[in-house]
């Protein structure tokens, strides 16, 4: 199904996190997208992963309806996500590197 509950896009953030940094990133992080729930036009969840064998790396997929709406929040002018990310760098070794995929297919089983 290429269209589950309206995800057409994920954006993909992969972060290097400075060393004994990776759970207060992760709380730091949770907190933020959970604010944003219902509140961000077309975004409509996220999956925070961490690595089990780098514990410097995390990951970042948001959802979202529309290319454009995925834009318009990770534009540098969106000052929640700007102001986030100042407040986050110092616990990263670098900056997050951000992709952009289309959703071919999603399917979860529970």
């Amino acid at each position: 199904m290429s269209d589950r509950q309206g995800i057409k896009y994920v954006k993909h953030n992969k972060a290097r996190l400075k060393a004994g940094k990776r759970e207060e990133s992760t709380k730091m992080l949770l907190e933020f997208l959970n604010k944003l729930e219902g509140k961000v036009k077309g975004m409509k969840g996220f999956l925070v992963m961490d690595n089990t064998k780098d514990v410097q790396e995390s990951i970042v997929l948001t959802f979202w309806e529309t290319k454009e709406d995925m834009e318009a929040f990770y534009d540098p002018d969106n000052k929640t996500l700007s102001n986030f990310v100042e407040t986050t760098k110092p616990i990263f070794e670098q900056m997050p590197e951000r992709n952009d995929y289309q959703i071919s297919s999603i399917e979860i089983y529970i």
